[in-house]
């Protein structure tokens, strides 16, 4: 029903029960709002998500390719005699450090952000996802709603029903985030698995690479 026609229903029919009937209409809203939300969020979340691990594995794989070139080349270089027996164990020992050194510089900010995620859910990983998607959730809904115009009859339609504009987008913020809690794991795990697969695969190649050319070094 359309609000100003409501409130006026609700007008005509005295205090106590205008209040009962709007009060159950913004309920009602409130519980549609609600579910579209959680919804979207859920598919923003799964869309999120693919597209972060399909970037962040595109990047590990580039850069573990990049990797493997120099070892390679290192190691074609001494085998046409270009580097001494002495300068290829410490070029190739060098590089594996860089790369270490280089790895653990990138993977830093997000290795702490887990370890305090991990800290504040003791030490249960996916309590920790759970939390930090539905705050990630919380802070997103909230603000798309109070971002989003009123019309003056549904501030009048909240205010008659005795309901506070604020109130009522924080409880809706966080009815979607409790859904965000509950849906993550199983919206996130297909994600979290395929790419977890493929990264173990990398790097079980690029590991046994480096093995066979450091037992062939002198």
């Amino acid at each position: 029903m359309h609000p100003a026609i409501l409130i006026v229903s609700a007008l005509t029919a005295g205090a106590a029960l205008a209040r009962k009937l709007l009060s159950g209409e913004v309920a009602s809203r409130k519980n549609k709002a609600i579910e579209a939300a959680a919804q979207e969020a859920r598919i923003r979340i799964r869309r999120e998500a693919h597209k972060f691990l399909k970037t962040s594995f595109r990047h590990f794989a580039i850069v573990t390719g990049v990797k493997a070139a120099i070892l390679a080349t290192l190691w074609i270089v001494w085998r046409a005699h270009g580097l001494s027996d002495k300068a290829i164990s410490i070029s190739v020992g060098t590089a594996l450090v860089v790369f270490l050194i280089r790895d653990a510089w990138v993977v830093s900010p997000t290795a702490r952000y887990v370890i305090s995620s991990m800290l504040r859910n003791g030490w249960h990983p996916l309590r920790a996802l759970r939390e930090t998607v539905a705050a990630l959730v919380f802070e997103q809904v909230l603000a798309e709603a109070q971002s989003q115009p009123q019309p003056r009859s549904h501030k009048l339609l909240i205010s008659l029903a005795g309901h506070d504009r604020e109130t009522l987008h924080k409880e809706v913020a966080e009815a979607v985030a409790d859904i965000a809690r509950q849906t993550s794991w199983n919206d996130l795990k297909p994600y979290i698995f395929g790419a977890v697969a493929k990264t173990v695969s990398i790097m079980a190649i690029y590991g046994i690479m480096v093995a066979v050319l450091v037992s062939r070094l002198p």
